[in-house]
Formats: structure tokens, sequence, C-alpha cells
């Protein structure tokens, strides 16, 4: 592979169950039913932050490798000994670089328009935010980040429902800390930078069946990175996890591509936003042996097509979660090592240690341990 140097039970798991055998018919399971609970609108809240990431050398030599997994990881590429993750594969300490291009690249093989300027729901998205320590500044792109200034590091949350979440969320998942801003999110106002509390990912969704009540891992992979997150730093997530889905549906051509591209399209103009990462939970969908062997060919086509939306010229760590142990699909894991091999800045994080709600979803404790992985095994790629 070639690395370059940067930049989620009751009557509704049962619905979930039944919803996801109908698609595991046709090669996967489907996710989640929604819930016709709600809860209360929480306050949106805007952020402001500028400065960019100069690039850097890997601060460390070691542990570049990864571990052999439980159900058979696969080692890095250079041979180093192995990670302190285990089933982690992909580089360390690396750092993307800062140079980047336009930031309103339409993404390669896509026919589709960036709306730049709107939400999803036809909302522009207020680019005059205010920081945490309330001082105030303009919109400002990707490309034009103030030097002198903090950096927003934006974080995409990409998959199907073990992404998005199912397990229900507890007091601890909910903590906010205002240096943590998601755009958009369950339960909160579209188009606009909002406290990160889970579920982070839009519910019901386009799907219509991501759930409103739960926990993702992306919520815990926000909070290990804010106690490495860089003095005066914050950052963004752009969640765009749809339960259910095969991969097809979000490359281009697929119904939940668009929905991709405006979000990138919004988190973009936010003051001096850097693109830092993708972290990955999906397969269940793909796991049948019609879909399986294209699964990692269209895994890397969507980070080409994201990479492409951001209009940056440096690769971001792109990390996978393996997918249960003793549920649907951990066959699949094969072809999650896989399309680690193939991203540029590949890795993947192992689910050992983890347990099944049903046997499609994490549950509570095992989504807090995958996130936190995710986490660290972020940190480690960037170099905090």
């Amino acid at each position: 592979m070639n690395r370059r140097t940067p930049g989620y039970a009751s009557l509704l798991v049962s619905l979930l169950g039944l919803a996801a055998c109908s698609e595991a018919s046709s090669n996967g399971p489907a996710g989640s039913s929604s819930s016709a609970e709600t809860t209360s609108t929480v306050s949106a809240v805007t952020v402001s932050n500028t400065g960019p990431v100069t690039s850097s050398t890997p601060t460390t030599a070691g542990a570049t490798g990864g571990t052999t997994g439980p159900t058979g990881g696969t080692t890095g590429p250079t041979g180093a000994s192995t990670g302190p993750t285990g089933g982690t594969t992909g580089p360390t300490g690396a750092n993307p670089s800062s140079t980047t291009t336009s930031a309103t690249t339409t993404p390669t093989n896509s026919t589709e328009t960036i709306e730049s300027s709107t939400a999803m729901n036809g909302e522009t998205l207020d680019t005059s935010m205010v920081d945490s320590s309330g001082a105030s500044s303009g919109g400002d792109e990707t490309s034009g980040a103030n030097s002198d200034a903090p950096v927003f590091h934006v974080f995409m949350l990409m998959g199907q429902s073990n992404m998005a979440g199912v397990a229900p969320a507890q007091q601890s998942d909910k903590t906010v800390d205002e240096r943590i801003k998601v755009l958009g999110g369950c339960n909160q106002p579209a188009g606009q930078w909002n406290p990160a509390t889970p579920p982070l990912s839009d519910c019901p969704g386009q799907s219509g069946i991501n759930l409103n009540n739960t926990v993702d891992p992306g919520t815990w992979f926000a909070k290990t990175l804010a106690a490495k997150l860089p003095a005066g730093d914050t950052i963004g997530l752009v969640a765009t996890a749809e339960s259910g889905e095969p991969m097809s549906t979000f490359i281009a051509g697929g119904k939940h591509h668009q929905m991709i591209l405006n979000k990138i399209a919004l988190a973009k103009t936010a003051p001096n936003a850097r693109f830092a990462g993708i972290i990955f939970h999906q397969g269940e969908s793909d796991s049948g042996p019609e879909l399986a062997p294209a699964w990692a060919g269209k895994v890397l086509q969507s980070y080409n097509e994201v990479k492409a939306a951001w209009g940056v010229d440096y690769d971001v760590p792109f990390i996978l979660g393996e997918l249960p142990a003793g549920g649907c699909c951990s066959g699949h894991n094969q072809r999650v090592h896989e399309a680690a091999d193939q991203l540029p800045m590949g890795a993947w994080v192992s689910q050992e240690g983890t347990n099944v709600m049903d046997q499609y979803h994490f549950d509570h404790a095992s989504v807090v341990l995958m996130g936190t992985r995710y986490g660290e095994k972020m940190i480690e790629m960037l170099g905090w």
C-alpha cells in the first residue's frame, strides 16, 4: 500500500433484526428501525476556529504495522513491530500536509452538483460563527485558514447502523464538551454546528430507520480525541451514517451520495476548517457472496470522492472498524483488511472483546470500546 504523510433491547431491537434480515436475504442485514420518541431540541451553538495545520514528519518510528486481530488481522506494510492497538494496521504519527486546493472541487466520477450554501432541508448555513472564547469571526474556506489562529479539525463519520448507533444512550454518553461540534445531528437543527450529543447522524435519516436515542462510536471517538487535542483547537464531526444500506448507496450514483456532498460543502465553509480524517463502519449489507468481492474497491472510490469534495490534495487517515465477531458477518473482516491495504492512509481497528445485542449490532459497552479504539488510532496516525 502506498502510504503518504498527511493530513451504536426490546421491540426496537426485534424490528432492527427483522429489517436487517430482510437486507441480509439479498447479501446483507438491514440496519435499525426508527423510534417514535423524540427528545427536546438542543440549542444550536456555532463555532469559529482559525489556523492551518502544517505538515510534519512522523513523530514515532515504531508501531507502524499493527497486530493480528482475533479473526486473522493483517500486518503492516513496513514489517514493523506490532502496534499498540490489537488488530490495527496503518501508519503512525502522520500529519496531513497543509497544502490544499480549491474548497469547491467537484468529486471524482460524479455528475451531481455540490450545493455549498444550503443544508439538506434548504436552510442556509450561517458562516458568521462564534468561538468558545466569545470572539467572532467571518466564514473562511479550507484553503484560507489563518496561520495565527487555532484549527477546526473536521472528521467524517461514515457507514451504516453500527456507525449510526443502535444501543441506547446512557447519561455518560451525553456529557457536552464545548470543543466538539457536530454538523446538524439527530434532534438538532440542520445546517449548523451544534453541541456533539448522541446520536450524531441524522434521524431518521434518508433511510428512515436511524434511531433517535442511541449512542454511536463517533461520540466516543471524539471524546478520546479531545484528550489529545492541541491547545486552542476544536473538533467538527460530519456524520453521514445510514442504517441498513449497502456501499453502493454512498458512492456516485447512490441515493445517499448527494447528502454526503452537501454536508461536506457546508462543513468546509466553517472558518479555518481542516479536513482531518474518516472513521468508517459498514459492510454488513455487503457481506454476501455477490457484493463482497467488489466492496473494498467501492470503499476506495468513496474515499477518493470525499477527498475531491473537500478539495484537498493531501491524504487523511481512513480507519475502518471490524464487524462484530459472533454476529452475522465477521467473515467480512478479511474484506475490511483488504480495503485498509488499498487506501493511501488506511487502517483498521479490531472488534476483539466486543459483544452484540443481536446478530448485527454492538452493545453499549462495545460501542464505547470501538469508539475509543477509533480515537486512539486516529491520534496515533495524526501524531497528536
